[in-house]
């Protein structure tokens, strides 16, 4: 199995962002797994649940279809009441040392995870990447692209325009959403320009889409 997706997770059933332990720690942990380049393989193990909580101890349990689930004493009472910048820091470090004990418990190589740790600060913990292919209009002037910013309580989306020499000639915020894969992934379905003037990011299995227009410049 390839060892790909890293979660912490804290309290259940809480839709506000503000509130969540799991939601506002998403952006590291996906930037992490972004930035975590090789691809690890392992016996029994492609997802590692760090499930943080009042726990006695740091304890792995049994793995089942993939999925590791691993307990994690921590306060996250007092990671809310951290100031943003801080979050984000503690987030890597939290994840770094949980790693650490599955790393040490499965006797696994710890160099691509030290890797993947010193590459989040050299970005200064900000994930911001740029989605899929940039897609040229059908006169081919103009080039559009579909930039991500995943932060502590928002995911959001902008459409770019560009001339075709890279220049930015126009963007636009089109979705902004709560900071799970599981709530942002389907509004990134595929890129499409609809005309010389328009182009549309539809969602997935869908033909919802939002859209801008050179003319709205």
């Amino acid at each position: 199995m390839l060892l790909k997706t890293f979660l912490l997770l804290g309290e259940e059933e809480i839709s506000d962002v503000q509130k969540s332990f799991s939601f506002q720690t998403r952006c590291i942990t996906k930037l992490y797994e972004r930035v975590f380049e090789k691809k690890y393989q392992t016996v029994d193990c492609r997802q590692l649940n760090f499930h943080c909580g009042h726990y006695p101890e740091m304890r792995l349990l049994e793995c089942f279809d993939g999925f590791c689930p691993i307990l994690v004493p921590y306060n996250i009472e007092q990671f809310l009441e951290y100031p943003d910048n801080r979050k984000k820091v503690e987030t890597l470090e939290l994840l770094k040392n949980s790693l650490d004990f599955v790393i040490v418990e499965k006797n696994w190589d710890p160099t691509p995870f030290r890797e993947a740790y010193e590459r989040v600060k050299e970005l200064n913990y900000m994930n911001e990447f740029i989605w899929g292919k940039p897609k040229f209009s059908p006169n081919k002037k103009y080039k559009a692209e579909v930039t991500c910013n995943h932060d502590l309580y928002h995911f959001t989306i902008k459409i770019v325009i560009k001339e075709k020499k890279g220049q930015v000639l126009f963007e636009k915020e089109v979705v902004s959403t709560k900071p799970d894969e599981l709530i942002y992934d389907r509004f990134l379905g595929h890129l499409k320009w609809l005309s010389d003037d328009e182009v549309a990011l539809y969602e997935k299995y869908s033909e919802r889409y939002v859209s801008v227009k050179l003319s709205d410049v």
